[in-house]
């Protein structure tokens, strides 16, 4: 059979464009922003759309599932089915992505960094904190610290100054309780497991520890040892207790009792908490409505955390990393993708839209971010913020949550609960499980 010439090059033209779906490469993403419902959703899939076919090689493109909506449900089936090799990038938390390096499933990006002419442009702390072993398994897209949100309305309406101690704090939160009706004085993340609950513990934690970690690493035993004591973690327990059980009616709304830090957050920005431990992510609740809109731009203060006795201005860093699937297939397109998601265009538009600090020193350096108050008022804390350790900490996040859930169901004096995870981690690090 002949085939003509025309004929001939429509078969070519076929054959060439089934060659080129063959090469692309597709790089699977999770990247629960992008997938959880808020206010910043949309525009950030927005940029997505119209910048990756520009911002990625011709032969790399990204899938648009985005993952679980939850981070410890993304942490969760990560574990389970990472190894094979889906996703090929993962956004996280810093704790979670020090867990998925503890069970090697992200590869070191060092050589692709290093290689990268942007990798100046990143505060050498957020880089130090996605730094374990002496090897960086993530690029920091956003950083912040907690402190303390106040209602500046309520407290001058009852003659209240900012709380400066845990006492004050305290307080403060059962005089708003009692006379301001519909309102507690102080919102909590208490939900048992949550990545917040333990985020928010271990900021006040920080304080009567001196600003470092309940374990640190013994060079010469080649192990984690414990650095606190059951009374200082029995002292965090307290402050919890006296939340809810300290005055009547309590600082803390019972019936918030296992909120998880979605209801934080909006128990709020609707105005039913006085005040909050909260980092800068809550600022994209003013495009919710004009009620957290007010609350937030107008109504708002921040403040360090209040310190208890003897305490150390000192807060939790979170530094949100992404990172690749050591088990990828496709490891090269896979940064491209964390180049796109960590390039001074994405942070911008993500950190301001978040309102939260960029890691990225041109970013910072941006009118939108130098001259913004909110973005100033967190900046000032960054200096008291503590990286965590390169340890386990999914398991030792369990062990902090499930302690508190017996202090504030009383099911434990916060005495009780100190001396009971302190031996849980002890033997933990004992046993090498960190």
């Amino acid at each position: 059979m002949n085939i003509t010439f025309p004929r001939f090059l429509t078969v070519l033209a076929a054959v060439v464009s089934t060659a080129t779906v063959t090469l692309a490469k597709e790089v699977d993403l999770w990247f629960i922003p992008m997938s959880a419902e808020n206010p910043f959703k949309e525009p950030i899939l927005k940029w997505v759309k119209e910048n990756f076919p520009k911002m990625l090689p011709k032969d790399v493109t990204a899938g648009d599932n985005y993952g679980p909506p939850i981070y410890q449900d993304a942490q969760q089936k990560f574990v389970v089915q990472g190894r094979n090799g889906k996703p090929d990038v993962i956004e996280s938390v810093l704790e979670g992505m020090i867990a998925y390096q503890k069970a090697g499933l992200l590869e070191p990006i060092d050589s692709y960094f290093d290689k990268w002419a942007d990798k100046d442009q990143f505060v050498p702390n957020t880089i130090q904190a996605l730094t374990v072993g002496g090897k960086l398994y993530g690029v920091p897209y956003n950083t912040n610290v907690r402190v303390l949100l106040y209602r500046k309305d309520l407290f001058q309406k009852y003659g209240l100054n900012p709380p400066k101690t845990w006492d004050e704090l305290l307080q403060s939160g059962a005089t708003i309780s009692a006379k301001e009706s519909g309102v507690a004085g102080i919102g909590l993340t208490t939900k048992n497991g949550s990545v917040r609950t333990f985020q928010e513990f271990i900021s006040w934690f920080f304080q009567v520890n001196d600003g470092q970690n309940p374990v640190k690493y013994d060079d010469a035993a080649k192990k984690w040892v414990m650095n606190t004591s059951p009374e200082k973690l029995a002292q965090v327990f307290k402050l919890y207790y006296d939340i809810f059980f300290g005055s009547n009616p309590g600082a803390g709304n019972l019936n918030t009792r296992g909120n998880d830090y979605q209801a934080t957050d909006t128990d709020y920005v609707s105005g039913k908490t006085a005040m909050v431990p909260m980092g800068p992510w809550i600022y994209q609740n003013r495009l919710s409505g004009e009620v957290a809109r007010k609350i937030l731009e107008e109504n708002t203060g921040v403040a360090p955390l209040p310190l208890p006795p003897g305490g150390k201005q000192a807060t939790y860093m979170e530094v949100k990393p992404i990172s690749i699937n050591a088990k990828s297939k496709e490891k090269d397109a896979a940064w491209e993708v964390v180049k796109a998601l960590t390039s001074e265009q994405f942070v911008a538009l993500e950190n301001h839209l978040e309102g939260v600090n960029p890691p990225r020193m041109d970013v910072a350096e941006l009118p939108d971010f130098k001259n913004d108050w909110w973005q100033q008022a967190f900046t000032a804390q960054l200096p008291t913020g503590v990286a965590l350790a390169g340890i386990n900490w999914g398991l030792v996040i369990n062990d902090i949550t499930e302690s508190m859930q017996k202090v504030i169901y009383k099911n434990s004096s916060p005495e009780e609960a100190g001396k009971e995870l302190y031996g849980t981690l002890e033997k933990r690090a004992k046993n090498n499980e960190l």
